[in-house]
């Protein structure tokens, strides 16, 4: 079945784990007092559909250097948004909060400057899958923007960003040593099972895909957890192992749940 976790209730739930609170932007339920707020404390902040996906109904909103404000996105029906308005109360989401039968809230999030040694916006994804009760991280891409997305910050393989292997963005884009990135790797798993293990016990899922940002002291941030994550990313950038173990984990998956159903 598919369904997708509310942006905010993800936040809630995330926030009240001590063990996963220290990973995730500030996030509250859109308003405009709520936007002017975190605009006058942060450089950028994010204007995000609830339940909206594929960097579709996402906003990037920051004061421009002769005081207006610029917001420029895409909106759910993934038509691209940039407009440059005077005065918050300006900007009306009444607009924009629709698209293929999704309605409902936007949240607005702290704006993370999750960038490349270039400066370019970068996303990391890891796909994480239940099998005997233990959790597994199966695989780990990263999206980096290209010249079209920059400006919007939204890092989207349906939006235009490109692709690479995990590897190449620690060592090649962030410059990272073998023993610095050996234990990035291993601390964003470690904080891709705790949420994990968080989420499923609201939204039992099999496999999720969990995005990360990363701060500039290389400190990992939860942007989202995806009930459904797609895996032709692993196929885009040539993983053909990844994309085997995945199957394979699917299959011992399905084993299991169909013993499970044959036992007396």
């Amino acid at each position: 079945m598919f369904f997708r976790i509310s942006k905010h209730y993800q936040h809630k739930l995330l926030s009240e784990n001590q063990l996963t609170a220290n990973y995730i932007p500030e996030t509250k339920i859109y308003s405009v007092e709520n936007f002017k707020e975190f605009l006058e404390r942060y450089e950028f902040v994010y204007i995000k559909h609830e339940r909206g996906g594929q960097g579709k109904g996402i906003f990037k909103a920051y004061k421009e250097d002769n005081g207006n404000y610029r917001i420029n996105g895409f909106t759910l029906k993934g038509e691209p948004l940039n407009i440059s308005i005077t005065l918050i109360d300006d900007f009306s989401l009444e607009n924009y909060s629709t698209g293929f039968g999704l309605n409902g809230a936007f949240i607005i999030q702290e704006g993370i400057n999750s960038i490349t040694l270039n400066g370019d916006p970068l996303i990391i994804r890891t796909h994480i899958q239940k099998l005997k009760g233990s959790w597994i991280v199966s695989g780990m891409f990263a999206n980096i923007s290209t010249d079209e997305t920059f400006e919007s910050g939204i890092v989207n393989i349906n939006q235009g960003a490109h692709a690479l292997g995990i590897s190449e963005l620690l060592s090649k884009h962030l410059g990272m040593n073998a023993k610095e990135k050996n234990a990035f790797i291993r601390t964003i798993k470690k904080i891709s099972i705790m949420a994990a293990e968080l989420v499923y016990l609201e939204f039992p899922c099999l496999e999720y895909g969990i995005d990360f940002g990363i701060k500039s002291n290389e400190v990992p941030v939860i942007f989202e957890v995806n009930t459904f994550p797609g895996i032709r990313n692993f196929a885009t950038i040539g993983d053909k192992e990844t994309l085997k173990k995945i199957y394979r984990i699917r299959k011992l998956q399905k084993e299991e749940e169909n013993n499970k159903i044959r036992r007396p």
